[in-house]
């Protein structure tokens, strides 16, 4: 494999021999499931590995610490030897994962040893986006990225300075850093995400806990377009399997046949967008035939009355009309849902698909408050944690600048703590409310992940400055100013991590192995950066000693982990139902009828509002993700293993729609709309409705230096524009239709 001339990293190639060998092993761990994979090809990396500041030891170790290849962070157990990440399995003493990982996890020694990585400071020297670069010191790096930014900030103010980060346990100490500059805009990614549902599960239930249910213990389960066994959480796939294992009934809402459908008792396509018209059918069912929990609805909610007078015209003759699903089977299933107890509704994972995802998202919540199973065996629960403690940073500047983002003015329940990233783009090119000329971007990445890329380079070409930290060359690193490389999570220890569940428990990310480079920690960068800034003051402390105070309450500090697999609480991990339980809303109850909505100007019972039709000649786009990728990351999409199993995404067109269009299994297809146009490989199957095509979510990296995923697939967010659920905030990507045509 060719270098290029001005590309951003010189690392060690490897043989498609080797590439072989090793992919193999990949393929591998995907067909075991969570299966753990034995030891790597210890040959191969001990040519491939030169530590650059290691001091291998022939001593072989075993280091307890937690995943970063998902969200989950699964507790794995890492064996080192001289210096090197020898294997990785799964913690048995985490109570998530349960000692199982994943392909993905198994597939980390392909990040920390991956040639592609960003292994020393760099400047641009050319135009943004054309690839030329300069290596520098780390002391010029800072130098330079510091006072660009004290010069964005002396002419346009602190708010001008924009920083956009995956949700890390780093989080608080980056949120430190914008609020001693005196800016607002601090971003996560969930407004492509999951806010909605946060918004929804703070306004109904007091806590965003939708997350947790206990399916092991559930004898109905419904997942509405919640495709458990292609997600990030090994451990919702392993209850689930449990659940069917005893004997629990799967019911699986989808316009696509998922492998979770594949496992479902009952699949229903549903017509895209609709599911809150069949929950509030199955609600009118419900309340019709007494078969809801009085008691527990006097007691624990807030609006069951008023629900009662607003369901009456959401029939399950209604309901027909607009999901495309027989009445008769809305009226069993909801006679099944009341009657078979416990019985659970889980909402979507990744509820971004419509601009009333907040109240798809509450209504599913009610669902399960009707028959009473919130915070007992087999349903929806309240997470319990344990409170850590902190370093108490000096007094903030104040922040009189509104945030870019309308947040609270036009979106008042969305936290702030997260914002909408999304709209970042179109506030930094309309200069609206005012300019945003810094943009620091701490391990996502935006260009990739935002809808509208095209939308989103231009956002970057107003930019003065644009900071990448990454460990990867990912697309938004292409067109940084300044790359500052950061080493991986097998080479640093991390704040610690609360496992709330039933019974809390508390794990520590420890490095494995010496950070190999010039890689260097983020506590580490941002520290340096905060001197240089003179808001040093609010990082006069090192990691460890930010660590051991988290720890402190529990009485324990870094060391103990030393010697333990994880800290548990030793809390019973029983349900009792909500006695004792603190309900955060302003009733102190479940709200059926939400106050926190009515106040802003909202329905406060879930209206169903009816997602947009497909133009003449136009087909709906969903999207979805692979059990081996994590969203645009390309640590998943840039590593051998993966790579290997799934290089490329396909669009899946349903039989007779292709049949119309004389589009075949396997040939390459144009898709467009008014944003992008581009060629995918078609993949004809009964297993889509015909008034939708999908595409799975990640593909088509554009930064060449990402030798394994450059170029491979196509990105769905190309043909995505920017928006937001007027409640909750996310953004609406299954509002999207594309025409569909052969080449020529």
């Amino acid at each position: 494999m060719d270098v290029k001339a001005n590309t951003l990293f010189n690392g060690t190639m490897m043989s498609r021999r080797a590439f072989t060998k090793l992919t193999a092993l990949g393929t591998a761990a995907a067909l075991g499931g969570i299966s753990n994979v034995g030891a790597y090809p210890t040959k191969f990396v001990d040519e491939l590995v030169e530590p650059a500041s290691a001091t291998p030891v022939d001593v072989e170790r075993t280091v307890y610490s937690v995943c970063e290849m998902c969200p989950f962070r699964c507790g794995i157990k890492v064996t080192c030897n001289g210096g090197i990440v020898k294997t990785i399995e799964g913690n048995p003493k985490e109570p998530h994962s349960k000692g199982k990982l994943c392909a993905r996890g198994n597939s980390a020694e392909k990040v920390i040893y991956n040639p592609d990585r960003v292994k020393y400071p760099l400047i641009r020297t050319g135009e943004r986006g054309a690839g030329g670069w300069k290596r520098a010191s780390w002391g010029e790096a800072l130098d330079y990225t510091a006072g660009k930014l004290k010069e964005i900030e002396a002419k346009y103010g602190p708010e001008s300075i924009a920083m956009v980060q995956m949700c890390s346990l780093m989080t608080p100490l980056l949120s430190r850093f914008q609020k001693a500059l005196g800016s607002p805009n601090f971003f996560s990614i969930l407004g492509t995400c999951k806010i909605s549902r946060v918004v929804a599960d703070l306004a109904t239930l007091g806590a965003h806990t939708s997350n947790a249910v206990d399916y092991k213990n559930a004898k109905y389960i419904m997942l509405f377009g919640r495709n458990s066994f292609e997600t990030p959480a090994n451990c919702s796939v392993q209850a689930l399997s449990a659940a069917i294992t005893k004997g629990a009934k799967l019911v699986y809402l989808d316009p696509r046949f998922t492998v979770t459908a594949s496992k479902a008792d009952e699949w229903i396509p549903i017509k895209p967008g609709t599911d809150l018209a069949f929950v509030l059918a199955m609600m009118n069912v419900i309340i019709r035939e007494g078969l809801y929990d009085e008691e527990f609805l006097t007691k624990y909610t807030y609006g069951f009355e008023e629900l009662k007078g607003f369901i009456g015209g959401y029939t399950p003759e209604w309901a027909e009309g607009v999901t495309g699903v027989p009445s008769e089977q809305i009226e069993r299933i909801a006679v099944e849902f009341a009657t078979t107890k416990p019985a659970v509704a889980h909402p979507n994972w990744h509820p971004k698909g419509y601009e009333s995802e907040t109240q798809i998202s509450r209504g599913i919540l009610i669902l399960n408050a009707l028959v009473g199973n919130i915070n007992k065996p087999g349903g929806i629960f309240y997470l319990r944690g344990v409170k850590l403690g902190g370093i108490k940073p000096p007094a903030y500047p104040e922040i009189t600048a509104k945030r870019v983002d309308g947040i609270p003015d036009k979106y008042p329940l969305v936290p702030a703590s997260h914002g909408l990233w999304q709209l970042l783009p179109d506030a930094i090119i309309n200069e609206d409310p005012y300019p945003v000329k810094g943009l620091i971007v701490y391990r996502s990445n935006p260009l990739h992940a935002m809808p509208n890329r095209h939308r989103v380079i231009e956002a970057f070409n107003k930019l003065d400055l644009l900071v990448a930290i990454d460990i990867l060359p990912s697309d938004t690193a292409w067109y940084a100013d300044v790359i500052l490389p950061e080493c991986t999570y097998l080479e640093r220890y991390e704040p610690p991590m609360v496992i709330a569940g039933k019974s809390p428990k508390v794990a520590l990310r420890q490095p494995c192995v010496e950070p190999m480079y010039e890689s260097k920690h983020s506590f580490w960068i941002f520290k340096e950066l905060a001197q240089r800034m003179g808001i040093g003051e609010y990082f006069d402390f090192e990691l460890d000693d930010y660590i051991n105070a988290r720890l402190s309450p529990l009485g324990i500090d870094k060391d103990y982990f030393k010697d333990h697999e994880i800290w548990s609480s030793g809390i019973s991990p029983e349900l009792k139902g909500l006695a004792g339980v603190k309900i955060k809303t302003p009733t102190g109850k479940i709200e059926i009828y939400s106050k926190k909505l009515e106040a802003n100007g909202y329905d406060p019972l879930p209206t169903f509002e009816p997602p947009k039709e497909a133009p003449s000649g136009m087909f709906r786009l969903l999207h979805g993700h692979i059990a081996v990728h994590t969203h645009a990351n390309p640590a998943t999409f840039d590593n051998a293993y993966l790579n290997e199993i799934c290089s490329e995404n396909e669009l899946w067109i349903n039989t007779d729609t292709a049949g119309v269009l004389g589009i075949t299994n396997g040939e390459y297809v144009w898709v467009e709309n008014e944003l992008s146009k581009g060629k995918i490989k078609a993949k004809v199957t009964e297993q889509i409705r015909p008034d939708a095509v999908f595409m799975l979510h990640g593909f088509g990296h554009t930064s060449p230096d990402l030798k394994l995923a450059y170029g491979k697939g196509l990105n769905d967010g190309d043909f995505i524009k920017a928006g937001a659920d007027p409640i909750g905030g996310v953004c609406p990507m299954d509002e999207t239709f594309v025409r569909i045509y052969r080449e020529g």
